[in-house]
């Protein structure tokens, strides 16, 4: 099998929301038309991203017959830097410089008489030029050298491109049929004899899609967010002109023809232009009722002129004069309206207020941009193996409380914004975003993927979240009344029966798994059945599905805080189809500070040699960790041993209006993690530096409360988080065990936007390397479909394509 290697220019399709496929027709020298075409589009993209944009750095398949073959080497093969070997403009000077010579055109009526009599023995052109300046220009280049597909799981489909396309171009009549061997895996040699993919494609549009939608069906790594029936291709097919407008032929003369008309009749083919525009036109069909099927018409611009008459309409007549003409033709077809295939009358008709083709193709130009944009963002941040640092954002637990780490982080967002733009999020920045408890539901509302594949909330919206939902999950009493009976009810089961809750995410996070997430996730629960924690990991739940639980479930159970909350129980089934349950309370019972859960995940995935960290020891401690606590109030010394001595039972798990004995194991389990993760930050030389914890232990009265949902204590904890920011950075005293401000070190704030720069700089560092290393790896940059015809067996297709 060829080897597969990832190109930072076509990330794979599960990071993005399409398919995205640019298609080619046959049609001889009529492909200078798609040469104009496919410049302006080219032209398009470079106005959006750059002088150094190419088409095959947007397309997941470029497909071609015939002369859109050739055209697909041209924009896929690649050159001595591991570029497209022709820029998009490139390609009409080619038809001009080498169709003369590829169809020659007789000078003299004597010439023009012996050519008559030549083409109905034997192809019209010898093919020589045209073989000769194929394999000098691809040379050894195959179909699959190092790009991001493999071929088929067939070595012997990965046939030298030039082959590939002297087979796909020996058009019937025209240009000899064209015969070449390959060897397998095994050794064993294979011959291929091979004429126009035009006689079973010469729109192969449909052959792209149903490439795609085969190794959709086989479960391929790079297509897990994509379903066969979902049908999300975007779709640039350009055609070659056909004369259709013309109406050359009619049944009246054609019911004379006998087979020498059929072959040759004025100078064409008519049994070769038949096939060829039929094969075209019914593909054209097909495309059109599938994509209006899926409600998915915009996401198809087919760009086509059937006004060609004359010598325009030739695939041979390579004179000057007729290149010029067809260059001036593809222009003006840039001007014509959009238009599209009329299901009941056969024929093109212009899209109401879809514009020119000129202005489809800016859009579809936009919308390609768009999707590179959205997959290097989805990519889940470049891997750790190309930086220098592995970043961690950690979220404490504390109920509603969850309200100070929002302000913190949509802060930190606003500030990544600045430096990289409105679309930045934090899942881009971060390799692992853990949380415990209500930093869990934080943490997956920042990591689950909306339908676009971006982050379900932007940070600052978490803010408004807690405002809105916060009193519909902890309901206040009203009454004195209710207050005594509820006083009753909190002592007999949950203070809160968690229906509000639960329905709440099982409709935000729908069927969405943990291994869906946009970067790593981590969230902390405790099994009560087994007495033992339990890590919800994207890391573990790629190698084990039993682990791979719904969303929804994860935070459900990591907010089972006991006496608020119900313990909650569901299962999941593993690889084998067997249920695995899980009895779950509050994530911070385990971990309230889930900061060392992450680290030790991650020197987990180290020590197993996972090759996203394949360049990094354990030893380095190479971390950039922020964490934010949801504030406590160490200051307002609210218990002491005298009081609490005489406690029975009933006081440690409620004394007004708290649980006393919950608040004393998170506070313990955060607290000391606190300290561990100072010890262990300050142990390294060189990483104090890259940890930053943000915590507020001046609570008082209402605001330390998990659960006084009321707009003012609300409101108050987000006036809190405000404030946070403008204290002094602090880090724990090793001590005394109290968090004091460091000195010369600013603000929360200010310190907010240092890390912020560390991260911008950390992925624009990965960027860089895996720039680097994969220009090293990789000779091509896009999929490469070609169709042929071969003579002994109907039809095959040559094609690169991920298994």
């Amino acid at each position: 099998m060829a080897q597969q290697i990832l190109t930072p220019k076509t990330l794979h399709p599960k990071f993005g929301n399409y398919v995205t496929v640019l298609s080619i027709d046959g049609g001889g020298i009529r492909g200078m038309i798609p040469g104009v075409i496919l410049a302006h589009l080219e032209a398009e993209l470079q106005r959006i991203d750059g002088e150094h944009a190419r088409i095959a750095d947007y397309f997941d398949v470029i497909s071609g017959t015939s002369t859109g073959g050739l055209i697909t080497a041209m924009l896929t093969a690649p050159n001595k830097e591991n570029r497209p070997m022709y820029d998009a403009k490139e390609i009409v000077p080619f038809y001009h410089e080498h169709c003369p010579k590829i169809f020659p055109q007789p000078r003299t009526l004597l010439g023009w008489a012996m050519d008559t009599v030549k083409d109905l023995t034997g192809p019209k052109y010898d093919g020589k030029y045209l073989h000769q300046l194929l394999k000098k220009l691809l040379g050894t280049t195959r179909v699959d050298p190092k790009p991001i597909w493999t071929v088929d799981d067939h070595k012997v489909m990965d046939a030298h491109l030039s082959d590939i396309c002297i087979g796909t171009s020996a058009a019937p009549t025209y240009l000899p049929a064209h015969h070449f061997t390959n060897t397998d895996e095994n050794g064993k040699s294979e011959r291929f004899d091979l004429i126009d993919g035009g006689v079973c494609a010469n729109n192969p549009s449909l052959v792209a899609i149903s490439e795609v939608t085969k190794i959709i069906l086989k479960k391929d790594p790079n297509y897990t967010t994509f379903a066969s029936e979902n049908f999300r291709f975007l779709l640039v097919s350009v055609g070659t002109g056909s004369n259709r407008g013309e109406k050359k032929y009619d049944a009246k003369s054609c019911a004379k023809w006998g087979p020498l008309s059929w072959i040759a009749h004025q100078g064409s083919t008519p049994i070769t232009d038949v096939f060829m525009e039929a094969s075209s036109d019914m593909v054209d069909y097909h495309n059109t009722l599938v994509f209006e099927a899926f409600r998915s018409q915009d996401e198809v611009l087919r760009i086509e002129d059937d006004t060609l008459h004359g010598d325009l309409a030739s695939v041979d007549k390579a004179t000057p004069e007729n290149l010029r003409n067809l260059e001036e033709l593809g222009k003006k077809l840039l001007k014509k309206p959009v238009s599209r295939l009329n299901l009941r009358t056969g024929t093109r008709e212009p899209v109401p207020n879809a514009g020119t083709n000129e202005e489809g193709i800016r859009r579809f130009a936009e919308e390609l941009s768009k999707e590179k944009k959205l997959r290097l963002s989805n990519a889940n941040i470049l891997r750790p193996r190309y930086g220098s640092l592995i970043t961690i954002l950690s979220i404490d637990g504390g109920g509603i409380r969850g309200m100070i780490p929002a302000v913190i982080l949509a802060n930190l967002e606003s500030h990544l914004q600045e430096l990289d733009g409105k679309d930045a999020r934090l899942a881009d920045y971060f390799d692992v975003i853990t949380g415990a408890s209500t930093g869990g539901l934080i943490a997956t509302m920042l990591t689950a993927p909306n339908e676009n594949r971006r982050p379900l909330y932007a940070a600052k919206d978490i803010i408004e979240f807690y405002h809105h939902h916060s009193p519909k999950i902890f309901p206040q009493s009203t009454s004195y009344f209710r207050s005594a009976v509820n006083l009753m009810m909190d002592l007999l089961s949950p203070k809160y029966d968690g229906v509000y809750l639960h329905k709440l995410l099982k409709e935000l996070l729908g069927q969405k798994r943990l291994n869906d997430t946009l970067t790593n996730l981590v969230v902390p629960a405790f099994d009560i059945k087994k007495l033992e924690p339990i890590i919800f990991s994207t890391y573990s739940a790629r190698s084990d599905k039993g682990l791979d639980a719904h969303l929804s479930d994860i935070c459900i159970g990591t907010s089972a805080a006991p006496t608020y909350l119900p313990a909650y129980y569901f299962t999941n089934n593993d690889e084998n189809g067997k249920p695995r349950e899980f009895n779950l309370v509050d994530g911070g019972l385990a971990a309230n500070n889930p900061t060392l859960v992450a680290i030790s995940e991650i020197t987990q995935e180290i020590m197993k040699n996972n090759p996203d960290f394949n360049k990094i020891n354990v030893r380095d401690f190479r971390f950039l960790v922020l964490s934010v606590g949801t504030g406590n109030n160490k200051t307002e010394k609210k218990y002491n041993a005298k009081s609490v001595a005489e406690w029975g039972p009933l006081s440690w798990i409620y004394f007004n209006g708290t649980a006393p004995i919950v608040d004393f194991f998170m506070e313990a389990s955060g607290d000391m993690v606190d300290y561990h993760t100072a010890v262990v930050f300050q142990a390294f030389a060189g990483s104090r530096d890259h940890f930053l914890r943000i915590e507020d232990e001046t609570l008082k009265g209402d605001m330390n409360s998990v659960d006084i949902a009321t707009p003012k204590n609300l409101k108050d904890l987000e006036n809190k988080g405000k404030a946070l920011l403008q204290k002094p950075v602090s880090c724990k005293s090793l001590a005394t065990g109290l968090r004091q401000p460091i000195e010369n070190g600013g603000t929360n704030d200010e310190s907010l936007k240092l890390f912020a720069k560390s991260l911008s700089d950390e992925k624009k560092l990965r960027r860089i390397n895996y720039a680097k290393a994969m220009a090293a790896a990789t000779s091509t940059t896009s999929a490469t479909v070609v169709t042929v015809t071969e003579t002994t067996t109907v039809t095959a297709t040559l094609s690169t394509t991920t298994t």
